[in-house]
């Protein structure tokens, strides 16, 4: 297939606002006679309010409004959505930070020194962090459903059987700390009131979840609630079902005032969202030829106070990955008195793929095998069954139907990653580093994944396209704009279908009032999911541009073709108009410029369903004398299907492979073990790796096109940090002879084990994911 504009490094749409500052965040809004709004927080891990005194406060000078939870409505179906994604300022405090009253003011400055004159009577109630102690039947209980979510279980296949059928069993277990998805941007929102009529600005993921849910709340009609989404600056997940939104609109109600809520750096880290502490543990059966007969996996979410795993969102990546027929896993999703844990990129997978990649090396090991023969032995291949997204239909209630994966490159990722990092060459066996130079040790290591390219049960993605008269055209998607080049990729299918330049597209993203509704920008959905909208809107202006020149050209519509701003009769190529000149022509019975939109709302299928795979290798040097673990080599192979702009996706594996391995090898949250209060809520404190940290990854595409996605194309984002730690700790194992089960493995980590000659187990490193001791 002869493509022009898919598949080619097209600049970013918005890349001159970018470089150039004036690309405009919610952080940038302004409106004339704009109250700005400040949050009272809790200093209390679990409390019940018994008084709270705002007549000080209120007699602040420049105060215009201020809310507590006597200000909040209180609905019945509104309670499970706020127990899952945070309360809007309740009686009842859950974690230090938590909301406890709001300020609306002339400036911040005044808006603060009316925080410190409200008065409140705490009563101080019992707290637990631990995950394992909130199990417990006499923890202290944090949700009003229970510490303990309903277990989402998957069994297939007869597992005791499978089992029986080993001759190896592989146990495994592993730990991972929390993470801060530190994106450059800053959460705000705007909220103003004209009538009855509600407008919110914000940098979000999902503006249509933000209006549905505001209006249902508030029992307004959709159509009076409008929201504009603006970019994030990086997400990450940062920016998806949060709960600050509904503060500044219940204050501006209040004012009678626009209000902005703009967070703090120290407010995102400890009150908005952040990666789970995990535990993970897995049984495995393997075959004397490196077979798998059978799995059992058992994962344990800690949610904080507002979470909501474990249904339906997990996607069971290992299920993928694996072609395995008997299994069970099974979710447990925990509260605790932490600040709210919830969905980051590789949500799910990273952690699961990290206990499973250890466990399937131990079983190599014993086995005699190479990492390499032992995975590609066992992954999935296109046709197989898949049962990743069971848990929502158990969820939902609703009856599945079969499914099989679309595509599958793991094969190659595995063969082209080993190749470019010269595996043959450097491969000395399990524990064994490829060169010793005094305290410094090297070695390499590799790791599988693969991730979903969108969810069916998300919901549908629609898109509008609009030919004007001049030949330029205009996108509308309420998808959100993260950053990730969404805008450009669809300019791009719009280009390739309709047969017009790039740089005549202009996209409209994620208004509530001019654009169709969509799915949240979440899970790689959009080149996928929201691309196939894309295309089909795309191919039906097309078809009515074809419908307008058939007249203009003398021949049937079938038959017109358009390329490269000129449409044609195929086969004919002079007999042809300029693209801007018929959508220019006035019809001469009407007298008006012919009207050319199209829509298309479109929902991933249910079978095939497209996956996309990779393969990452680590080369690095271990310094016994420090523990400090340098990155030499970092290779990525990746199957996204047709990449659609190769400086993207490049970007996006780029940013995903620092990202995952700042998690592995230092990232964490660390929380006071006396209060849950968050220690290094900021860029001084929690250390992310920077550009100079790691070389640039080397990235590999095997494009193995997929038969559901746009032009063959599967996502890519989120994946791509999933591999990682488990990739890096099999390089420190065959390095040092060490293993590392818990997430991260820090240079003081690394030190202590290489001096005591073995690491802490998943038991053992319980605290040391989270507290400091």
């Amino acid at each position: 297939m002869e493509l022009s504009a898919i598949g080619k490094r097209v600049a970013l749409e918005d890349a001159y606002e970018k470089v150039t500052g004036k690309l405009k965040f919610a952080v940038d809004i302004s409106l004339p006679g704009m109250l700005h709004a400040k949050v009272l927080r809790s200093p209390y891990a679990h409390a019940k309010i018994v008084n709270i005194d705002t007549r000080k406060a209120e007699a602040l000078p420049g105060v215009r409004a201020i809310i507590t939870h006597k200000d909040v409505p209180k609905e019945e179906w509104m309670e499970l959505w706020l127990n899952y994604y945070g309360r809007v300022i309740d009686d009842r405090v859950r974690f230090v930070g938590d909301e406890v009253a709001a300020v609306a003011a002339t400036s911040i400055d005044v808006a603060e020194e009316a925080l410190s004159l409200i008065e409140v009577e705490y009563e101080e109630l019992p707290h637990v962090f631990d995950l394992e102690e909130a199990m417990k039947p006499d923890a202290p209980q944090v949700s009003p459903y229970g510490n303990v979510r309903e277990p989402t279980i998957v069994e297939w296949g007869d597992i005791e059987q499978g089992f029986k059928g080993a001759d190896l069993i592989v146990e495994h277990k592993t730990r991972a700390g929390s993470q801060q998805h530190a994106p450059v941007g800053l959460n705000a929102c705007i909220a103003t009131w004209e009538g009855d009529k509600l407008t919110i600005w914000t940098s979000a993921q999902s503006v249509f979840e933000i209006r549905d849910v505001m209006a249902r709340y508030l029992k307004m009609p959709m159509s009076k609630v409008r929201v504009i989404g603006l970019p994030t600056g990086g997400s990450f997940g940062l920016f998806w079902l949060n709960n600050f939104h509904f503060i500044p609109v219940f204050l501006a109600r209040k004012a009678g005032k626009p209000v902005k809520l703009e967070l703090t750096r120290e407010e995102i880290f400890s009150t908005v969202k952040r990666r789970e502490i995990c535990m993970t543990s897995v049984k495995l059966g393997v075959k004397r030829d490196g077979t798998f007969t059978a799995i059992h996996m058992k994962h344990y979410w800690e949610n904080g106070a507002y979470g909501f795993k474990t249904n339906p969102y997990e996607t069971m990546s290992d299920l993928w990955v694996r072609n395995l027929k008997h299994g069970k896993f099974e979710f447990h999703g925990v509260s605790t008195n932490l600040c709210t844990a919830g969905c980051m990129r590789g949500v799910g997978d990273l952690v699961q793929d990290f206990c499973m990649e250890q466990a399937i090396d131990k079983a190599a090991e014993k086995l005699g095998m190479g990492p390499l023969e032992i995975r590609l032995k066992n992954h999935s291949r296109a046709g197989d069954p898949q049962r990743a997204d069971v848990p929502f239909y158990q969820w939902a209630k609703l009856a599945r139907p079969e499914k099989t994966l679309s595509s599958s490159g793991m094969d190659k990722c595995i063969k082209e990653g080993a190749k470019a990092i010269g595996w043959q060459e450097k491969w000395k066996g399990w524990g064994q580093p490829t060169e010793v130079n005094g305290s410094k040790r090297r070695a390499i290591g590799m790791a599988v994944s693969s991730h979903c390219s969108g969810q069916r049960y998300l919901g549908t993605s629609s898109v509008t396209v609009k030919v004007n008269q001049d030949g330029s055209v205009n996108l509308f998607t309420g998808a959100g704009r993260m950053g990730q080049g969404m805008e450009t990729t669809q300019a791009q299918i719009v280009a390739e279908v309709l047969g017009v330049p790039v740089e005549s597209i202009k996209g409209t993203h994620g208004d509530t009032e001019v654009c169709p509704w969509s799915v949240a920008t979440v899970a790689s959905i959009n080149a996928h999911q929201t691309g196939v909208a894309t295309q089909a809107a795309a191919a039906e202006a097309k078809r009515q541009v074809c419908e307008l020149a058939s007249k203009e050209l003398g021949a049937k519509p079938e038959d017109i073709d358009i390329k490269k701003g000129v449409v044609f009769v195929k086969g004919h190529p002079k007999r042809s108009i300029p693209f801007a000149d018929l959508t220019a022509k006035i019809d001469p019975e009407t007298g008006t410029w012919p009207t050319i939109i199209a829509s298309a709302s479109k929902s991933i299928p249910h079978s095939p369903v497209a996956r996309f795979y990779m393969a990452h290798f680590a080369e690095v040097e271990v310094d016994t004398d420090t523990g400090k673990v340098k990155i030499l080599r970092y290779v990525a192979v990746h199957d996204s299907g047709r990449i659609i702009n190769p400086s993207i996706c490049e970007n996006q594996v780029v940013s995903g492979v620092l990202q995952g391995c700042g998690f592995a090898l230092g990232e964490r949250l660390v929380f006071d073990e006396n209060t849950g209060q968050i220690l290094n809520p900021n860029f001084t404190d929690y250390k992310i790796l920077k550009a100079l940290d790691v070389p640039d990854p080397e990235v590999i595409f095997v494009e193995e096109i997929d038969p559901v996605g746009t032009f063959g194309a599967k996502g890519i984002g989120e994946g791509t940090v999933c591999p990682c730690a488990a990739a890096l700790a099999q390089a420190i194992y065959n390095a040092t002879g060490v293993e590392f089960n818990a997430i991260p493995f820090t240079p003081e980590i690394v030190f202590r084990a290489l001096r005591s000659g073995v690491a802490k187990d998943a038991d053992e490193s319980r605290y040391h994911v989270a507290y400091l001791n």
